[in-house]
């Protein structure tokens, strides 16, 4: 990024970007990207997951910075036009861009040409309701995979089948087992540990 010089926005850039996204488009944007801006919160239950190989249910919370990561790529390649592909966004590119204040540039054109202004005002509006329905299919799509009920009813239905009993029943007689095999290990050191620091009695030579 040291070696690129600042992305500039200019005046014939305004002029050929798009100052509308369909509403489906918006809609699809969205609900593709909702799910990449949530990640377990209870990473607790990550361990019991994977040892049962059962599909515990998982509270979600918003990945932070996720949302502004993913409304750059679209801001810059649906309304500005910009040629970059999805396996080009990264996080360095997300810098360039992100520090090169695309939005306050765009702001500083509100004061210029009627034509440019008017095209700046609509470019950003519609941006905001792109950011909207992003913002409520994430708060959406987290209110249901934390709804008590339904992680209760799932929590219900995981554990009351014969096979996840099973395998439950299973992994605590595992774990017990490792706990005991431990325990014995650590009562043998320390017995170990006593001999040791006991004084050793001579052989008698007594006939």
């Amino acid at each position: 990024m040291a070696n690129r010089g600042k992305f500039i926005i200019t005046k014939e850039m305004i002029l050929a970007s798009c100052d509308y996204i369909p509403f489906d488009d918006k809609r699809a944007i969205a609900e593709d990207q909702a799910p990449a801006c949530l990640i377990a919160a209870d990473k607790g239950t990550d361990g019991i997951a994977a040892e049962t190989q059962l599909p515990i249910p998982q509270l979600y919370k918003e990945q932070c910075g996720a949302k502004q990561y993913f409304l750059m790529y679209y801001f810059l390649t649906k309304y500005l036009h910009v040629k970059i592909t999805e396996k080009e966004w990264t996080i360095e590119e997300y810098d360039y861009y992100a520090s090169s204040h695309v939005f306050n540039q765009l702001e500083r054109f509100k004061s210029g040409d009627v034509e440019i202004k008017n095209k700046v005002f609509d470019i950003l509006d519609d941006y905001k309701q792109l950011k909207s329905m992003l913002e409520v299919e994430i708060y959406n799509l987290k209110e249901a995979k934390n709804s008590t009920l339904d992680r209760f009813q799932d929590s219900i239905a995981l554990f009351t089948t014969p096979e996840n009993v099973s395998k439950l029943n299973e992994l605590m007689r595992k774990k017990l087992s490792e706990l005991e095999a431990a325990q014995k290990k650590l009562a043998a050191k320390r017995g170990k540990a006593r001999a040791e620091a006991k004084p050793t009695e001579p052989k008698s030579t007594a006939e």
